[in-house]
């Protein structure tokens, strides 16, 4: 699509073509205007053109800017939802990233800790895993066991 004006000429042999190609007398062509995907007719009582070759939108498809105006609130509704799913998807990924790297550093050091010789160290972080474990992931029984 090129960017130079339209002129009448160009428009003239534009709707001379689109009239060619449905096989019909350009009489019997009806003329729609689409904005936002709102398709509005163009009639005598909606659309008109000025003495300088401006074209004009008349008052008399209020119909279709309330239209318009419904699709625009309800795509705004539908950005809020969603822009709320995707903070809500968001905090538990950082939540989820932050706990594995918590995770993955108390790994780190449980590992340096049984390879320098550390028992006591590997011991006290095994404990506190169990702990965590017992505390958050795996419900104890009514005799307080987890197995």
């Amino acid at each position: 699509m090129s960017g130079f004006p339209i002129s009448a000429k160009c428009l003239a042999v534009r709707l001379g073509t689109v009239a060619r190609d449905l096989d019909l007398e350009p009489d019997a062509i009806e003329l729609f205007a689409s904005i936002q995907g709102v398709r509005i007719p163009l009639h005598s009582t909606t659309f008109q053109v000025d003495d300088d070759g401006t074209l004009l939108f008349l008052n008399g498809f209020e119909g279709f800017l309330d239209a318009l105006r419904a699709q625009v609130k309800e795509a705004e509704q539908n950005l809020v939802t969603e822009c709320n799913r995707y903070n809500a998807l968001w905090l538990q990924f950082d939540n989820l990233m932050a706990a594995s790297n918590q995770l993955c550093s108390e790994m780190a050091v449980m590992c340096e800790a049984q390879l320098a010789g550390d028992h006591d160290l590997v011991m006290r972080k095994v404990a506190q895993f169990t702990d965590s474990y017992v505390k958050n992931c795996k419900p104890a029984g009514a005799d307080g066991r987890v197995h």
